[in-house]
């Protein structure tokens, strides 16, 4: 995905911004995610969002990465970071994201290649397959629709 700033580099930052029910994603490059918030971009977030907070002294076993480490970076090591800093995340997952828990970003089907494979469908006289196609494709559209 393109960066939605600059439009040039590959976004590799996600920020979310949480309003009420409401959450907008914007994915950016490192390069703006550092200039839109601040220098370490996310990671000033998480170091402000904990601030006053002790550090505790946990380790994941996955990676070797300490809490200390998360704090700094904004970013966790490898996937069982979650697991090995769950008691200390509640807190900053409600204030990031509005929930407690983790919830992982949610892929933007590619109505394109549905569209594909539901004209390649048809010509195949697949028509269950045409028709599951066709469901998936008004559901994404739906849930790409803005809300009035």
């Amino acid at each position: 995905m393109t960066c939605q700033n600059c439009q040039e580099r590959e976004a590799t930052v996600v920020v979310t911004k949480v309003v009420g029910e409401q959450h907008q994603a914007t994915h950016l490059c490192p390069g703006c995610a550092t200039t839109l918030n601040g220098p370490g971009g996310v990671a000033i977030t998480i170091q402000t969002m904990t601030v006053g907070q002790t550090a505790p002294a946990v380790s994941c076993p996955g990676c070797g990465k300490s809490f200390a480490d998360f704090r700094k970076t904004g970013l966790f090591g490898c996937a069982r970071c979650y697991d090995a800093f769950d008691a200390h995340l509640e807190r900053l997952f409600r204030r990031v994201q509005g929930v407690a828990g983790h919830r992982p970003a949610q892929t933007v089907p590619d109505l394109d290649g549905l569209e594909r494979a539901l004209q390649e469908a048809v010509k195949q006289e697949a028509f269950e397959e045409a028709a599951a196609l066709r469901d998936r494709i008004r559901r994404a559209r739906t849930e790409r629709a803005p809300s009035p």
